[in-house]
């Protein structure tokens, strides 16, 4: 009877540290840029002074420039989907009333179409939509709004008559459909940190300190952190960090000083900001931080990563800057050994196009060595042939395969065809 052994090892493939390189990529442009939106990591806008947005499918290798306007600067970019979109334009025309313009693209930035936002004088800071109908934008001035129609009309929203209520709003995000984060402030007056229930029409203040905030994100479905910022850099900086959904918040200073204008988690544990020159990272959640300078010491200002393994920000004179984990491979050690073969993981593993598989035979042996996709479609036979007793080694080129998950098979007959067979299945990561 044939014998079949099926194991998907997960062991012994490598750890991430978070000192992780940054690659430094130049944009098309040399504006500051200054906001960064991902869908995934394949799907880029990033977007600044001079009114510039640009988009990019292959990770920072090539950009399309979306829309170019030298007065005015694209204050926040959000994106439903790969089609659907908004940004918030502002700038001015006659060197003395400040315009507001909300732009809209439903064909992933191919088109944009701009709609002015009134009262003039005043600057929008952020926009952010639960659906295709209902967004929302924030601004100085006391403007935070809501729209039903897809931004045709806004409505002002009302927020509570806590002291600070009323400061500037400088980024709304949405953790579900219902609840909802925003924060804001003033330098030298104060930060604020808001929160709804109901999808957005009605907000509270959940907390204020002494200085703004700008940012903020949510490693899991309850938690959301926020860092206060001081230009000035009198103060040092703090973290605000909420376990339950803003019911109640921490917060302590941290011995660092500066504005941390974007944040994003890599894990659930892992979260990175922009620090001026200098990233500011916490590896548990928001309770310790550490900073690491940018490469050259750029001035980044947002931030973003689509999955652990893909992360990106943006910064001064159009620089894009690509995330390449610190990979800490473990020796490649025998996996399995059995009484026909000694099977050992591939190496290295995560790899970017070649890996080396190697199995021990203690017979002389028929052999078959196959790899897989992650829905078990055979990609590649690496081997399928007689091999004397010893060891063999096989490269496996996946340069024309895209970074995910894949497995490679290896079922092992001896010669006589009498005896059982052996099967072993094993993972492996391409990482691009």
């Amino acid at each position: 009877m044939t014998r079949i052994l099926l194991l998907i090892i997960t062991i012994n493939s490598f750890l991430f540290s978070q000192s992780g390189d940054w690659v430094i990529i130049q944009t098309p442009v040399a504006a500051n840029l200054k906001n960064i939106f991902a869908i995934d990591s394949m799907n880029i806008w990033v977007a600044g002074d001079s009114g510039y947005i640009l988009y990019t499918s292959d990770m920072g290798n090539n950009w399309s420039i979306q829309n170019f306007r030298p007065d005015f600067k694209i204050n926040d970019i959000f994106f439903l989907d790969v089609n659907i979109g908004w940004a918030i334009e502002n700038g001015t025309e006659d060197g003395i009333n400040v315009d507001n313009f909300i732009l809209n693209t439903t064909d992933g930035g191919l088109n944009w179409q701009s709609r002015r936002f009134r009262p003039d004088n005043v600057i929008l800071n952020t926009i952010c939509f639960v659906d295709s109908s209902k967004g929302i934008i924030g601004g100085d001035n006391n403007i935070f709004s809501i729209t039903t129609n897809g931004g045709v009309d806004w409505t002002e929203i009302p927020r509570d008559t806590a002291t600070f209520s009323h400061f500037p709003v400088h980024k709304v995000r949405f953790i579900n459909d219902s609840i909802g984060f925003a924060v804001g402030g003033i330098y030298d007056r104060g930060g604020v940190i808001w929160h709804c229930t109901n999808g957005g029409f009605t907000w509270m203040t959940d907390s204020a300190y002494a200085d703004p905030f700008f940012d903020m994100v949510f490693p899991d479905s309850q938690t959301v952190v926020t860092l206060a910022s001081d230009i000035e850099r009198s103060f040092p900086s703090a973290v605000f960090k909420s376990s339950d959904l803003g019911n109640t918040w921490f917060y302590k200073e941290i011995s660092y000083y500066g504005v941390s204008s974007g944040i994003d988690n890599r894990t659930t544990d892992e979260i990175w900001g922009t620090f001026g020159h200098e990233f500011i990272v916490s590896s548990d959640k928001g309770e310790s931080w550490q900073t690491i300078l940018t490469p050259d010491s750029i001035n980044v200002f947002d931030i973003v990563f689509t999955d652990s393994l893909h992360g990106f920000a943006i910064g001064e004179n159009g620089k894009f800057l690509k995330f390449v984990p610190t990979i800490s491979s473990v020796e490649s050690k025998p996996v399995i050994t059995n009484e026909s073969f000694r099977l050992y993981q591939n190496y290295p593993n995560p790899f970017n196009s070649i890996t080396n598989i190697r199995i021990d035979l203690f017979d002389d042996s028929f052999i078959n060595v196959a790899v897989y996709n992650s829905l078990g479609e055979k990609i590649q036979t690496l081997f399928s042939g007689e091999v004397e007793k010893g060891s063999l080694e096989l490269k496996f080129d996946a340069k024309d395969l895209a970074t995910g998950i894949y497995f490679y098979s290896v079922e092992i007959q001896n010669k006589d065809y009498k005896s059982s067979s052996d099967k072993s299945i094993f993972k492996m990561i391409i990482l691009k």
